[in-house]
Order: structure tokens, then sequence, then C-alpha cells
């Protein structure tokens, strides 16, 4: 198997308030590609390169001043969301 060299930060979002997190992170510059694992579940994968990893967290601190329910709980393996 390949290296992965994406970055992924695991984040903990309201489920509603998921299709807006994604239009706002899309408007942002497409730093970003927004996923989830699960259907109807709270957990969402930012997958970040690693030339847009520092702006992608600028971005979602900026985010998280209007959507203060977001939780970003730290960048994870590639294992975790089975991207490999």
């Amino acid at each position: 198997m390949r290296e992965i060299k994406a970055r992924i930060i695991l984040l903990k979002l309201p489920v509603p308030k998921i299709g807006l997190f994604t239009a706002l992170m899309d408007g942002s510059g497409r730093n970003a590609v927004v996923r989830t694992k699960e259907k109807k579940k709270d957990l969402v994968y930012v997958i970040a390169t690693p030339d847009t990893y520092e702006r992608t967290l600028e971005v979602l601190n900026y985010i998280k001043r209007h959507i203060p329910e977001l939780e970003i709980l730290g960048e994870v393996s590639s294992e975790e969301l089975d991207i490999g």
C-alpha cells in the first residue's frame, strides 16, 4: 500500500450543522475535503494536504466562531477513515 500524505482532522459537529459547515469550508477556498464516515453521525473528517493543513486549521477556528458547537478533536491517521 502506498503512503497517504493527507492530514486528517476529526471534528464533532451536530448533524443539522454539517451542511452549513461543508458550505463554509467550500467557500473558504476549498483548502480541504469534508467527509463523514457514517450517515447521521456527528463525526466529520476534514482531509487536507500538507500544504493546506495550517490554513485549514485557521479556517476551522474561524468557523468555530460562527458554529460554536464545532469541536476540533484532533488529527487522526488515514486508517481511521479507511481512505488508504
